[in-house]
């Protein structure tokens, strides 16, 4: 599950080339308990394909997914969702505690 938030993460912060893209999706691929979840739309309402894995590793029985354009590899979203218990929250299972949409990607030139 770290692994997933780690590429989540990473996709945030760094453009990421095709080769580093392929790297992370292999990485993912070979995770313990990740499961394809199947054709989704994003938050932004492009299509992808969900990749998720079951976890209580932060207190709360959650499942994580990410959603990855097919066509470019692309990380589109990633999500947290409280499955079975909410604990002190006062939410109702199941519930999306945290999602970010990844819209753009691109290089940007060096402030002056």
């Amino acid at each position: 599950m770290q692994y997933l938030e780690d590429v989540a993460e990473l996709a945030g912060v760094r453009l990421l080339n095709p080769a580093q893209r392929a790297a992370a999706l292999r990485l993912l691929a070979d995770l313990p308990g990740i499961t394809a979840a199947g054709t989704v739309t994003d938050r932004a309402g492009r299509p992808g394909e969900a990749f998720a894995i079951l976890s209580d590793a932060h207190g709360l029985p959650a499942q994580y997914t990410v959603i990855v354009d097919v066509a470019t590899g692309a990380l589109l979203g990633y999500e947290q969702m409280l499955t079975t218990a909410a604990g002190k929250l006062n939410v109702t299972i199941p519930a999306v505690i945290s999602y970010r949409s990844y819209l753009a990607a691109e290089y940007a030139a060096m402030p002056r």
